[in-house]
C-alpha cells in the first residue's frame, strides 16, 4: 500500500455535456485545457444512448483478457467516479440499462455518448503531481507520486 497527500484543491469544474459528446474524450480535453494534472471526478450522472466498458475476467497476474461491451438504447448513468493522473482519467461508473432490466458497472471507455443529460464534477488538486506507471513483475499500472 502507498498513499500520498498534500495536495489542495485548486478550483470546482462544473461539465456539462450535449448530445453525442463522447464522456471519456470529453473529460480528456476538459483536463488539458484546464491544466488538470491531477484531479478528482467526484461526481457524475446522466442519460447515453450508448454505453462502453470492460471489465476483467479473471484474478490471475499479469492482467488479460479484458472483455469490452457495448450496450445501446436507453441507459441512466446512476455514477461516475475516477482519477485524473498526468492529464488522463481513469473512470468506473454505474449504469442500469433499460432494455435488459439490469444494472451493470465497469471501467468506462472511450465510446460512451451523452443524450439528453450528463453532468460531471471535477476537483483540479495542485501540488500533488500523480501519473501511473505499470509495474514491472505484476503488470498492471499504478498510482504514483510523479517526480521532477
Amino acid at each position: 500500500m502507498e498513499w500520498f497527500k498534500g495536495g489542495k484543491v485548486e478550483d470546482i469544474i462544473f461539465l456539462r455535456l450535449d448530445y453525442g459528446d463522447d464522456i471519456h474524450k470529453s473529460v480528456e480535453e476538459v483536463a488539458k485545457k484546464e491544466d488538470i494534472q491531477t484531479g478528482v471526478i467526484i461526481c457524475a450522472f446522466g442519460t447515453v444512448d450508448k454505453a462502453r466498458m470492460h471489465s476483467i475476467t479473471h484474478t490471475d497476474f499479469p492482467p488479460r483478457d479484458d472483455q469490452f461491451l457495448d450496450f445501446y438504447g436507453p441507459i441512466e448513468i446512476a455514477g461516475i467516479h475516477g482519477v485524473i493522473a498526468d492529464y488522463k482519467p481513469h473512470m468506473h461508473f454505474t449504469f442500469y440499462d433499460y432494455l435488459h432490466r439490469e444494472a451493470k458497472a465497469g471501467h468506462l471507455e472511450p465510446g460512451c455518448r451523452s443524450l439528453y443529460l450528463c453532468e460531471i464534477v471535477i476537483l483540479k488538486v495542485k501540488g500533488l503531481p500523480l501519473t501511473r506507471l505499470l509495474h514491472p513483475e505484476k503488470k498492471v499500472t499504478q498510482l504514483k507520486k510523479k517526480e521532477g
